[in-house]
């Protein structure tokens, strides 16, 4: 499905001081995007292709024309058989820079098979997301983005540099993120490489959580049932995707008669569905309960 993605003029970009202009300065694109550049500065500009070395080549695979303080201009580049990259600057301040990648072509593809990792593809809200990688050693201590977006909209980038080892590690807080299915796209490298992979983050409050857990938490909180039983309940929900762990499935029916406490709390409606369910996860993902 062809998307349309969006670069920012960041206010301020037309003082030749300023440090960012676009946001993002390197856009991965696909064949059949359409890109619009949003003015938030006070100044015009003016996007064209090319670069301001070699004027009489600029706009010759886009333009947008002048662009006012807070208007947007928008273009989709159609020549894409023969190029992979696409350089453009600002007319009205030629120092203003940025580049566009299609990710879908051979140059653009990474060097080693897995360049970017998660250990999930659905994470609850407010759990940390450990992003990790190795790329050819070649790019060891290089710089790196990785931008994240929420559907076509680009809403953070994260920016790094590869260790010596040619490997990056970041974490990704999900706590004031929406519920979504988001896309991780890493860009590093010349010529530039990108990688990307996805993840769904629900609220908890999102999974309709049966009714006979509330009643087997009951018995268990009362001791009606034994841990092991309750255990049983716990692997349900993590099967379900209720519960996201993050731990293998073990043989310890050991669970700490502290955490009953939660139980009979949830079960006597003191905490919400989401509260209890968090906590479990916690319990499960730090190894206090092995399920």
């Amino acid at each position: 499905m062809d998307k349309n993605l969006e670069v920012r003029i960041l206010n301020g970009a037309a003082d030749k001081e300023t440090a960012k202009a676009f946001y993002p300065d390197i856009l991965p694109m696909e064949p059949g995007d359409s890109i619009t550049w949003v003015n938030e500065d006070s100044k015009a500009h003016s996007i064209t292709s090319g670069m301001p070395k070699a004027p009489e080549y600029s706009g010759m695979f886009f333009k947008t024309g002048n662009i006012d303080a807070q208007k947007s201009g928008s273009v989709k580049i159609t020549d894409l058989k023969d190029h992979f990259a696409f350089y453009y600057f600002c007319e009205i301040h030629p120092w203003l820079t940025g580049k566009i990648v299609v990710s879908t072509a051979p140059e653009s593809q990474p060097d080693t098979a897995l360049p970017i990792a998660i250990s999930h593809t659905t994470y609850s809200k407010g759990q940390d997301i450990q992003v990790a990688g190795k790329v050819a050693d070649d790019y060891a201590k290089i710089s790196y983005q990785l931008l994240v977006y929420d559907k076509t909209k680009l809403i953070d980038i994260i920016e790094g540099h590869f260790n010596d080892d040619a490997t990056l590690s970041e974490t990704i807080h999900t706590d004031k993120l929406a519920s979504a299915k988001y896309t991780l796209k890493l860009v590093y490298g010349l010529p530039t490489q990108i990688a990307s992979t996805s993840f769904d983050l629900k609220n908890t409050s999102e999974y309709k959580i049966p009714s006979w857990i509330k009643t087997e938490a009951k018995l268990w909180s009362s001791s009606a049932i034994s841990d092991g039983e309750f255990i049983q309940t716990i692997q349900y929900l993590s099967k379900e995707k209720i519960i996201n762990s993050q731990t293998q499935i073990g043989q310890s029916k050991v669970i700490p008669y502290w955490i009953k406490t939660n139980a009979s709390w949830w079960t006597n409606d003191l905490i919400s569905d989401t509260e209890f369910v968090s906590a479990l996860e916690y319990l499960v993902n730090a190894g206090i309960i092995q399920i």
